[in-house]
Order: C-alpha cells, then structure tokens, then sequence
C-alpha cells in the first residue's frame, strides 16, 4: 500500500475513535459521574441533617439538666 494511502486511513481511524469517544463513551461516563455525585451529595445532605438532629438534642438534654 502506498504510505499516503496508509496515512489517510491512521487519520480516518483517528477521527473514528474521536467520534466514537465523544458519541458514546464521553456521555456514559458523564451520565455514571452525575449518578455518583448525587449519591454523594444526598448522603452528605442525610448526614448533616442527622448531625443538626443530633446537636439540637445535646443541647436541649444540656438545658434540661441545667434546670434541674
């Protein structure tokens, strides 16, 4: 085969994959990164709302015994 012939066929299978990635495999890992971070953020969010719970109670058991 002629080197030209090869090289257009290396740039034709560059621009495959680079279609390919953005098509396909780009979106897929955006879509699994956007399902992680919500996982995170609504275990984060659960968890500082148990924290403010729990710190309303230490303080309210403070202020009860601080009556007695």
């Amino acid at each position: 085969m002629d080197d030209s012939v090869k090289k257009g066929f290396f740039y034709l299978g560059i621009v495959a994959a680079l279609y390919l990635f953005f098509s396909y495999i780009l979106p897929t890992l955006l879509k699994i990164l956007g399902f992680a971070f919500k996982v995170i953020f609504h275990v984060f969010i659960w968890g500082a709302v148990a924290f403010v719970v729990v710190l309303g109670a230490v303080y309210v058991m403070k202020v009860i015994r601080k009556e007695n």
